[in-house]
């Protein structure tokens, strides 16, 4: 009986666990554009940018970890000729019962 219950045991932790194993990897389609572009994340929970800024390779997607589950994160693509966003994306993966 004891080991009943401690299977029991073990196997409720493995299920409350079992969807936070990794974090999700986002994969988002980007516009065709000319020119030279970054790309920017913004964390909206810290309210500050998640990373540096990376430049955008005109591969037509980018992927990326999301570094935290129940957050929501802003993806852009700065254009940086024209000074302004020409793409945004809002960013989210929650963890539910």
């Amino acid at each position: 009986m004891k080991k009943n219950i401690l299977v029991l045991i073990m196997l409720l932790g493995a299920r409350v666990y079992a969807g936070q194993v990794a974090l999700p990897v986002e994969r988002l389609a980007l516009p065709q554009v000319q020119g030279n572009h970054l790309i920017c994340i913004w964390d909206e929970t810290a309210s500050n940018w998640h990373a540096s800024f990376a430049s955008y390779d005109h591969g037509g997607s980018i992927s990326f970890q999301v570094p935290e589950w129940d957050k929501w994160y802003w993806v852009g693509l700065w254009d940086e000729e024209a000074g302004q966003y020409v793409f945004g994306k809002w960013v989210g993966h929650f963890v539910t019962n």
